[in-house]
């Protein structure tokens, strides 16, 4: 590959940067657009189909993952039957490269990392995304100090046939200390494997070592299954104890004592996240243009502040302009704020007419199927439930309303099978 032109437009360089994962990564230049990219080929000769599956699926799961966090895709092609990837070029340093050089990591810029790869992890999470591959080396440090999380190539796609998990039952994929005991097992991983692989990089990051090692990978893997799981305290006395409890309970053997979710970590770890000292040779301590649009994104907006009535009575609820509101929200794609509103409308038709009233079904079916467009499969999925549960309750299994509501549940239900439609 070395001082090939690709496309007759990506030009390489003479020497691969890496072998990352199932590629290689080589330096190159778009001379059309005149930027640095990074391409990646599969390694060596091999051209098994599975491996050419899988590059071409860590492809669009990366490009499907929109996030500041995740490198950018710029192209997939192929040059003599090898597929290869373009990639937005990252300046910074891999993260067990600045746990080895910067030893000890300060304690703000542990919690300021883990915060960001947790923002990853959100947006990952509402699109079922799942990276099983979470480590020290599949992250890096920008010189802006952002995060890049990167590497999806051994990541699965729950719920969505499109990425279809293609690897043999049973077979153990992600790295020894890392990888979550689930997975160690065969078992299917799911967000919470990723807390745990965030568990072991925060590890990593704040004591310099793995937080399980062997001499094999077998010893390794019976360390995590047999070991509880450390406390960065024993290796750094001077590790909060909220930062130090947060990673004893991300490397917690059993998922179900895992943190419940990404958010969940993210706001534990925010409040950590400073101050950030400066590194030099790693991260630009001038406030350059990253920095300073971030600040802004960062703030919360404010509440507006209610206009004063004259009357204490609240206003009336106008189920019409409501009505056509969410039909104006599910046509631009604001799923979230959709549903909320059906649940307002099936709420008040309830009030005003009972809870048996036809519009009562059709607005929280509407609800279950805005969820559904934003990937939240097991939450519309459960709505369903019920909404057919009170339906056979109100009206008999037999009735036509009840299979008129039939026929609609499946449709959405059909809708959930395709895949999300959009994550806002």
């Amino acid at each position: 590959m070395a001082d090939l032109r690709l496309k007759d437009r990506y030009a390489l360089g003479r020497f691969p940067l890496a072998h990352h994962g199932m590629g290689e990564v080589w330096p190159a230049r778009d001379i059309l657009l005149e930027r640095d990219v990074i391409v990646k080929v599969i390694a060596g000769s091999s051209m098994e189909a599975e491996l050419v599956r899988r590059f071409r699926r860590e492809a669009l799961l990366t490009a499907r993952l929109a996030h500041p966090g995740v490198p950018a895709v710029f192209d997939l092609g192929e040059h003599k039957g090898r597929p290869y990837l373009v990639l937005e070029r990252i300046d910074g340093v891999p993260l067990d490269d600045l746990a080895a050089e910067q030893h000890p990591l300060p304690v703000g810029w542990v919690a300021a990392i883990g915060a960001q790869i947790s923002s990853v992890l959100i947006a990952a999470l509402r699109i079922n995304l799942v990276h099983r591959d979470l480590k020290p080396s599949n992250a890096m440090l920008e010189r802006s100090g952002a995060v890049k999380v990167l590497d999806f190539g051994l990541a699965a796609a729950h719920g969505d046939g499109r990425y279809s998990r293609i690897t043999q039952s049973g077979q153990i994929l992600g790295t020894a200390g890392y990888m979550a005991p689930e997975q160690i097992y065969g078992e299917p991983a799911d967000h919470r494997s990723d807390l745990y692989g965030l568990g072991g990089t925060l590890f990593h990051l704040l004591t310099g070592q793995a937080p399980f090692d062997g001499s094999t990978t077998t010893t390794t893997e019976r360390r995590q299954l047999s070991d509880p799981p450390p406390r960065p305290s024993h290796f750094r006395p001077d590790t909060p104890r909220a930062l130090d409890d947060l990673v004893h309970a991300l490397l917690a053997g059993r998922p179900e004592d895992r943190p419940a979710n990404a958010v969940e970590v993210y706001d534990a770890l925010a409040p950590l996240a400073g101050p950030l000292p400066p590194i030099p040779g790693v991260v630009d301590d001038s406030a350059d243009s990253v920095r300073r649009y971030s600040a802004i994104v960062g703030q919360r907006p404010q509440p507006p502040i209610p206009a004063p009535r004259d009357s204490a009575a609240p206003a009336a609820f106008d189920v019409d302009n409501a009505a056509e509101e969410v039909d104006r929200l599910f046509a631009t794609g604001r799923y979230r704020a959709a549903a909320r509103l059906c649940r307002e409308l099936a709420d008040e038709y309830a009030r005003r007419n009972g809870s048996d009233h036809p519009r009562v079904f059709d607005w929280r079916l509407r609800a279950a199927h805005a969820h559904a467009a934003l990937g939240e499969v097991d939450r519309a999925r459960r709505q369903l439930d019920l909404l057919r549960e009170e339906g056979v309750r109100t009206y008999g299994v037999d009735h036509p309303a009840t299979r008129e509501l039939d026929r609609r549940i499946a449709s959405v239900r059909a809708t959930i099978r395709q895949g999300p439609t959009v994550g806002r």
